[in-house]
């Protein structure tokens, strides 16, 4: 190991230098290792005492096995293959905590089936004196399917170094590592345990020795079962990589083992249960609890299915303990950027005002999303079945006749009916919405009160939109950025928040469009604000706008008619010619002649009104907003 010379060394010396060898050469690997995992800052310590490889998600260290890497007189690129090997599913675990953990939930139907199953096969044997408790049976099941699935995570891990890490692209250091694991993993362990538990080691096997084709051929032969015409192994093997090609984790992968490999598992399992009802003795059914309750310990090195759910719980105590803390140094965070305490203490008092509100807003975004994931249907050429098309089957006779001999007709067009065939919404690239605030010397206590409660409802909700959009696009690889600003005018105008404003930045920036609201800006100039957001539309974005490949949307809150109202009127009609969406929302008392000014520019001579007029009702600005907010993005996310 490490071409340490074993023999001029004792044990204490041998250790130290092969620790200190052992971080030079991680060092050199650090980047490609962090590649893999996604998380720079998860450190590699060798530990002298430590037989197999510990996580601590707290420290966010992997301790390495330093003793056991000795013993086995491994080489550098083994260690690396065993650190691969180990945080294979490091990424998914950090991002589906819960999943791995709530799994006896999510495989609960299966667990319940096989409890009352084998509870009542094995109680029909036994004498009355010595019935097992179904609480012992359910533990004993919970345990065979979860070690089951553990086994599916290490071959899924398995594949994903192969096809992730760019050493093993190198065909000769793939084939040794290949070997390696040929060494480390019993031919015979398929043969010598239970059927079930053979079936879930068999898949590694299969993938390791492949290229042997009489050791492949006899697990085939052993667990002979076809899932779509192919060989279990062979398509599960094709299917887990093609989700390790799209990136995608247990909350598919589960899915697909439950859907194709589980009933053959099951097969062999309750094959075994039921053999026992011809035995004489009560004791065998002892002896099969105890045998399925072994667990090979020959392994030191690698996790067992405890270790890793030691390490999943520890991955979510420090999730947990950072939302706690995250409070307090977001705090500090914005005390970077400029935010006061005052300012942190009043966007917090708003954000508590508007929590029910934002809830709401959160089940309306998740129908939306579930509403525009729902599939179109498109007609697109003849399905194999309904009334047989004379004409086509006389000039498709020759694949007619080969049909027949093969037995299957269902690639031949030769039937009337229209195949419907499913296709995804269509939905723009992004979505740019604009919010304009009065800030004008005469918006008083009551007015600014309404606007900064409106403003953390609704920015704060077009965030979490705008998240649940970000995960969405990981799942279908459809994006959509949808961005927000925000623009104070009065006397003059000054932007708030840029679209480009993200993380920690933009949280600072939507904390001052809600604090800084405070009426000091004289006069109610809209028209120069509204057409320097219409200057800063480029020939090119215009042209998106009109293909629908991107929206543009602006809201404003003014408390009274514009001070230059033709102006106003004539940028209005521009925005509206381009597709821009405007809409307006006056709050306070207001005059006749006000507002007639303000129905001048925002509603008349309009295809439909852009404004409207709350007067005195100022306590609805934030639940008119939201809901004039919700119909536009309704419309893109329905329509296109």
């Amino acid at each position: 190991m490490f071409n340490i010379d074993r023999n001029s060394l004792n044990e204490e010396k041998l250790k130290k230098e092969a620790e200190e060898n052992l971080e030079v050469f991680l060092e050199d690997h650090r980047q490609a290792l962090t590649t893999f995992t996604r998380e720079p800052s998860l450190r590699y310590i060798g530990s002298k005492n430590l037989e197999k490889f510990v996580l601590k998600a707290k420290e966010n260290i992997l301790y390495l096995p330093l003793s056991s890497f000795l013993e086995a007189d491994l080489d550098n690129n083994e260690i690396l293959w065993h650190i691969y090997y180990e945080l294979a599913l490091y990424p998914d675990w950090i991002k589906n905590t819960n999943y791995y953990l709530n799994r006896e939930i999510t495989w609960k139907a299966e667990i319940d089936e096989i409890t009352y199953h084998i509870y009542k096969k094995i109680n029909r044997i036994l004498a009355d004196d010595n019935k097992l408790e179904i609480t012992f049976v359910r533990n004993y099941v919970k345990r065979e399917i979860l070690d089951f699935l553990f086994q599916m995570d290490k071959y899924f891990s398995y594949l994903r170094v192969l096809e992730t890490c760019p050493i093993y692209r190198d065909d000769e250091e793939k084939e040794k590592i290949i070997e390696y694991m040929k060494k480390r993993n019993d031919k015979k362990e398929i043969f010598l345990s239970l059927s079930h538990h053979g079936f879930s080691k068999s898949f590694l096997l299969w993938e390791i020795y492949k290229d042997e084709d009489s050791f492949k051929n006899q697990i085939e032969s052993r667990f002979d079962t076809k899932v779509l015409s192919k060989s279990i192994y062979t398509f599960l093997n094709k299917e887990l990589i093609k989700q390790i090609n799209q990136d995608q984790g247990i909350t598919k992968r589960d899915p697909l083992i439950k859907a194709f490999i589980y009933s053959t598992f099951k097969k062999y399992w309750l094959e075994e249960v039921d053999s026992m009802e011809t035995k004489d003795s009560s004791g065998d059914s002892e002896k099969f609890f105890e045998e399925s309750n072994e667990q090979t310990a020959k392994d030191k090195l690698e996790s067992t299915r405890k270790d890793v759910e030691e390490s999943l719980k520890e991955i979510l105590d420090q999730e947990n303990t950072n939302a706690s803390s995250i409070e307090d140094s977001s705090d500090k965070k914005m005390e970077f950027y400029g935010i006061s305490r005052e300012e942190l203490d009043l966007y917090n008092y708003y954000l508590n005002q508007t929590k029910a509100q934002r809830e709401a807003m959160k089940d309306f975004w998740k129908k939306l999303i579930g509403s525009y994931k729902k599939e179109v249907n498109i007609e697109k050429n003849r399905q194999a079945k309904g009334k047989l098309n004379v004409n086509d089957l006389i000039y498709s006779y020759p694949d007619f006749i080969e049909a027949e001999q093969k037995g299957n007709y269902k690639e031949l067009k030769i039937f009337d009916k229209n195949f419907i065939e499913a296709q995804n919404n269509l939905l723009p690239n992004k979505i740019e919405i604009s919010f304009l605030i009065d800030n004008s010397g005469s918006m008083d206590n009551e007015k600014i009160d309404a606007t900064r409660k409106t403003l953390a409802a609704t920015l704060l909700s077009i965030s979490d939109f705008n998240r649940y959009l970000q995960i969405e696009a990981q799942k279908t690889n459809q994006k959509i950025d949808l961005v927000t600003e925000t623009w104070f005018f009065g006397q003059n105008h000054y932007k708030v928040k840029s679209f480009e404003d993200t993380k920690d930045l933009e949280k600072s920036k939507i904390i001052s469009s809600i604090t800084k609201v405070d009426g000091n800006l004289g006069t109610t100039d809209d028209a120069s604000c509204l057409k320097e957001i219409y200057n800063n539309i480029s020939p090119e974005q215009k042209i998106r706008i009109k293909n629908k490949k991107e929206y543009k949307i602006i809201f404003e809150i003014t408390d009274g008619a514009s001070t230059f109202p033709g102006a106003t009127k004539d940028i209005v009609k521009k925005l509206i010619e381009t597709d821009v969406e405007i809409f307006a929302i006056q709050i306070g008392k207001i005059s006749k002649i006000d507002t007639k000014t303000f129905n001048y520019i925002w509603n008349d001579t309009f295809k439909y009104p852009h404004g409207l007029i709350l007067a005195d009702n100022i306590e609805k600005l934030t639940d008119e907003l939201l809901n004039i907010v919700k119909r536009n993005l309704e419309s893109i996310f329905l329509v296109s």
